[in-house]
């Protein structure tokens, strides 16, 4: 891997490159360190120090045998800013920095801040770990189980050392306790590791009693996002317990290239207006497709065993009596029994009350409880959590979700999103978009669908997102993508799922890598102004979210999740409470059931 070590202090950070050594393996060590200036100093003035902090470091790099290591000195008012656009520029797979007591300076900050809000995935370091022969790793599961796994077992690789897995269980009322393989997959039987332990009780207490028979421990902060103390009450008798440790956090998503890219623009407003208008123009000319472009099944089909693929379609529903058997019946007629285009339909549900799931299995449809789906993950209310588990059960190359509450179902909803992944080998994330006539009553009016997306999600595109400003429906339920890359995404639980997943493509694979496909007219169950009032917060909350990471800081506050909505009774106004907040999933690459499954042969579920 590739790895960036902040060094503060040449002499005194030493400790960190046996580290960064142990860790890289073949990879690369970038030795990044920042000179601050202060007060009314100019930064040019910092040039004498930082041609001598160059020498230090190009000394020290020098001293790691066998590996590419080089230096990167820079100038900055507070040096953790520096490091952080170091990583944003490097975009290595590893930071290393090194301990230092809570509310001490280090970079110009505290340990705690850099723990809260990571450049990328981090690595604090206490002590000399790369000389451990007996490395302990306790996981809970979560995001960073993983990565304090990994660099457990490449520390043990690097000093012949050996690593005990430990797993304290929490008391779960009798039921099946988590294994570790569960938590972390085939990295449980590593050579390296030695032994895999399963205790209960307090878990500072557990990991203390096994930390006395062991040199260093690998740890991750907890996962409590936005929490005051990162590394929390465990993690602070922890850390001041062991001699050597590696505190371990991880980033998602990565600060995206994509605004590195703007400081690039020119600084006039009206021109940078118009560069980057140009740039979406351009994209929605070369992007945007119609669905009749795709009608041709038996090319598509050519096309999808040319190259191979798999092609999976996922319906979620909640309460759809009324429209699923419609939906199911224009894709399995059309998709699956005449033309082979698609190799599975499942449905994804979520507790439906009505006839949903029964009329499905009626159809011969697979149904999927989604909150039974990866149990050991927990679950939540909402659509992306469906989506988001979907993958887990969706066996296919290229995956397809469909909404299920519309009135006009058509075979176009799904040819016209997968025929552009199957024709333009370079796209990754296909949105569908079309009129949509607002019901009212008995009549069907032209004009006053979409009201969250023209009130809510493309204006907040369009001032923070503009190269997404092309985007014509950011909400549309129709999408596809090809599982390389939605596999790599985060998924957020409720209505803001659609904005997380265009913005972290965006961020990740670019504005070339997405399309768009007219459908040209789609009818669909309204929802109440009081119910798009809550589908917008969640919107808004998410793209909120990205804009505060993108630029390296925290925006929403607990406060931020509560809404009050103004209801009417008793002909008196009162203002409701309700606690709205999509969860965050982490990408489904990282779920250690998802990786056993994907090594498992494909299973057809299709008709």
């Amino acid at each position: 891997m590739k790895v960036l070590v902040a060094i503060s202090d040449p002499e005194r950070d030493s400790g960190l490159l046996e580290t960064a050594a142990a860790l890289a393996g073949d990879g690369e060590v970038v030795l990044a360190s920042a000179i601050e200036v202060t007060g009314d100093a100019t930064l040019a003035s910092a040039q004498p120090e930082a041609r001598a902090r160059r020498r230090a470091l190009d000394a020290l790099a020098g001293e790691v045998p066998g590996r590419h290591a080089r230096s990167l000195v820079t100038v900055a008012r507070v040096a953790w800013d520096a490091i952080r656009e170091a990583c944003a520029t490097e975009r290595p797979d590893l930071l290393l920095v090194a301990w230092r007591r809570p509310g001490w300076d280090v970079l110009g900050t505290t340990i705690e801040a850099i723990l809260r809000q990571p450049p990328c995935d981090l690595a604090v370091v206490k002590g000399r770990p790369a000389r451990a022969k007996r490395i302990l790793v306790p996981v809970r599961g979560g995001r960073y189980a993983q990565l304090a796994a990994r660099l457990g077992i490449e520390l043990a690789r690097s000093g012949a050392g050996a690593v005990t897995l430990l797993h304290v269980a929490e008391r779960n009322g009798g039921r099946r306790p988590v294994t570790l393989y569960q938590l972390l997959g085939e990295r449980a039987y590593d050579e390296r590791v030695e032994r895999l332990v399963t205790r209960s009780g307090d878990p500072a207490k557990v990991i203390a009693d096994e930390l006395a028979e062991h040199d260093t421990i690998v740890f991750g902060a907890t996962g409590r996002e936005g929490a005051r103390d990162p590394l929390g009450p465990v993690g602070q008798a922890i850390i001041a317990e062991a001699r050597n440790a590696l505190v371990v956090r991880t980033s998602a998503p990565l600060v995206s290239p994509m605004f590195v890219e703007r400081t690039r623009l020119p600084i006039e407003r009206a021109e940078r207006s118009r560069v980057l208008g140009e740039l979406a123009d351009k994209w929605f000319a070369e992007n945007t497709f119609s669905s009749s472009e795709f009608a041709d099944l038996r090319r598509l089909v050519d096309a999808k065993e040319r190259q191979n693929l798999r092609i999976s379609v996922g319906l979620p529903t909640l309460n759809e009596e009324a429209t699923i058997r419609k939906v199911i019946r224009a894709i399995r007629s059309r998709l699956v029994e005449r033309v082979p285009l698609v190799d599975e339909l499942v449905v994804i549900d979520s507790r439906s009350e009505d006839r949903t799931r029964e009329i499905a299995e009626e159809e011969g449809v697979p149904v999927f409880i989604h909150d039974e789906v990866l149990p050991e993950t927990g679950s939540y209310r909402g659509k992306g959590e469906a989506l988001w588990k979907s993958l887990h059960i969706l066996g296919g190359d290229i995956i397809a979700w469909i909404d299920t509450d519309v009135t006009s179902a058509h075979p176009k909803f799904v040819y016209g999103i997968v025929g552009p992944l199957l024709m333009r080998p370079d796209l990754q994330f296909v949105k569908a978009f079309y009129q949509r006539p607002l019901r009212i009553g008995d009549e069907l009016q032209a004009t006053g669908g979409g009201r969250v997306t023209e009130l809510a999600a493309r204006p907040i595109l369009n001032l923070f997102f503009p190269e997404l400003s092309g985007i014509v429906q950011p909400l549309s339920g129709e999408q596809a993508g090809r599982r390389t890359l939605l596999e790599q995404l985060p998924f957020f639980s409720g209505y803001g799922v659609e904005t997380g997943l265009l913005v972290d493509t965006l961020q990740r694979a670019g504005l070339s890598a997405i399309g768009q496909v007219d459908m040209k007219q789609r009818i669909h169950r309204n929802q109440s102004l009081y119910d798009l009032s809550k589908m917008s917060f969640e919107v808004l909350q998410v793209a909120i979210k990205r804009v505060g990471e993108a630029h390296g800081t925290n925006l929403l506050e607990e406060a931020n999740f509560t809404m009050k909505l103004i209801a009417a009774g008793g002909g008196k106004l009162h203002l409701e409470m309700h606690d709205i907040i999509d969860i965050e999933r982490p990408p489904m690459v990282t779920i250690p059931a998802y990786q056993a499954r994907r090594n498992a042969p494909f299973d057809t579920a299709a008709g």
